[in-house]
């Protein structure tokens, strides 16, 4: 199964966060979701203007296979999450 990778970009950082794999847009979505409305205090609730979703790449789980975009695709800001 291939599996997506994602990365929340920090504007006032001007980076990345660390990458994790999800189903696909929508399950990334969710899963960012659930730590804003689990965590009121998280960066992402407090400053959602500041942060944006993005696709990577795919992860191939049956061949290792990981392959990359030329640049980040990106899902939605935070700050559109309740939409």
């Amino acid at each position: 199964m291939k599996k997506v990778y994602y990365a929340i970009y920090d504007r006032k950082a001007e980076m990345f966060s660390q990458p994790f794999l999800e189903i696909k847009d929508g399950t990334a979505i969710r899963a960012v979701q659930d730590m804003v409305i689990k965590d009121k205090d998280h960066p992402f609730a407090k400053h959602p203007s500041d942060f944006s979703l993005h696709r990577l790449g795919e992860f191939d789980d049956m061949t290792g296979v990981i392959a990359g975009q030329d640049k980040p695709n990106k899902i939605i800001e935070m700050d559109n999450l309740g939409e």
